[in-house]
Parts: structure tokens; C-alpha cells; sequence
């Protein structure tokens, strides 16, 4: 797995940026530089490039005028972007994927941590090829919470961590993009304790 922190400088008169991504973690110095990762202006879902997902600041994906549109390449392997620090962060509120075909995918975490990993809470949506999400609130996903969890019809004894599907909120909470393959993202998709 390949984690990269975003940075950006933006300058004024362009209207596109590329923002490259530096490596963090256990990763060897010698390896494969980030993918580029572009800041557009513009809007709908022609607008967002293949093999790619793209977080848009406004809903209706820019729908009522131009505006920022965030491009993380979708690339075989899984990439994490955290977005500390970044411009994107906290900000898109419709995001779209663009996949030529199945056996990709994306997912929008609004912490700083992408994936379920460790005790603590976490959340995130999925995001199907080629689906607009106008608005990245009311999406079914999966949330890891500490609890009693309910399956079949029985509780669990004690309080524990598990993985539950709800609904989520998400506009303007972007913290971590992670994108790839389905098969190098199944941790991405932890299985369901039960309901909460």
C-alpha cells in the first residue's frame, strides 16, 4: 500500500495545478514518485479525466458554476492520499468516478487515516464507477464504531470494536482518498459485525 501526503501552491492566474504528492511511512526512497494529482476548474462529470476519481468543492458536481474540481488518478494499486494540509481538505461536496470498467475503486474518508485499522473510529463511502454523487451526504457505508452490535437477532455481550453499515454525511469532511484495484482494497471493505 502506497500512502502520499498532498501539497499544494497555487497560483493565481492558472486554472489548472499539479500538485505532487510526497511519500510518508516505511516507504524506501527509491521508489515510484506519486501520481500527479490535479486541482481543475470546472464542471460535471465530463470534466472529470478516465481512471480517475474527482471530488468536486460544490454539489451537483460544479453544476452552477465552475469551481474547483480535485482529480486523484485511479491506478492498479491502492494509493492513499491524506489530505492534511492540502487545498481539498474539508472542502468537496460531490465527487464522481470515471472507469471504463468494473474492478475499480474509490473511497473518501473524512479523517486523516484512510482505512479501519487500530482502535478508533472510522468511516467512509464507496464510490460506484460512473455514478454522480451530487452531494456527498446521506451515502451508505461502512463505519467502524465501538459498541454492542446486533446480528441474526443477538447482541453481543460486551462493548467492542466492530464495523457497521450506515448512513453517512461527508460533505465538506474530506480527509483521506484511498483508490485501486478491488483486488489490492479489500481491506477497504472490512466485513459487517451487525447492526448498532
Amino acid at each position: 500500500m502506497k500512502r502520499f501526503t498532498i501539497t499544494t501552491t497555487v497560483a493565481a492566474a492558472a486554472l489548472a495545478l499539479t500538485l505532487p504528492g510526497i511519500a510518508q511511512g516505511h516507504e524506501p526512497p527509491a521508489r515510484k514518485a506519486a501520481p500527479e494529482v490535479k486541482e481543475l476548474l470546472g464542471q460535471g462529470s465530463g470534466d472529470c479525466p478516465s481512471m480517475s476519481l474527482c471530488l468536486y468543492e460544490d454539489t451537483n458536481l460544479n453544476q452552477g458554476k465552475a469551481a474547483r474540481i480535485w482529480v486523484f488518478p485511479v491506478t492498479d494499486a491502492r494509493t492513499d492520499y491524506t489530505l492534511r494540509g492540502h487545498a481539498a481538505a474539508d472542502k468537496p461536496s460531490s465527487g464522481y468516478m470515471r472507469a471504463p470498467n468494473l474492478g475499480w475503486t474509490a473511497h473518501l474518508f473524512p479523517d486523516y487515516t484512510c482505512g479501519y485499522e487500530g482502535n478508533r473510529e472510522a468511516e467512509a463511502i464507496s464510490f460506484r464507477r460512473n455514478d454522480p454523487y451530487n452531494s456527498l451526504n446521506g451515502h451508505n457505508g461502512r463505519a467502524k464504531r465501538y459498541g454492542y452490535f446486533n446480528k441474526n437477532g443477538k447482541w453481543t455481550k460486551t462493548k467492542q470494536w466492530g464495523v457497521t453499515e450506515q448512513t453517512l454525511y461527508l460533505n465538506d469532511r474530506a480527509g483521506c482518498i484511498a483508490v485501486g484495484a478491488y483486488k489490492n482494497t479489500g481491506a477497504l471493505s472490512p466485513y459487517v459485525n451487525g447492526d448498532m
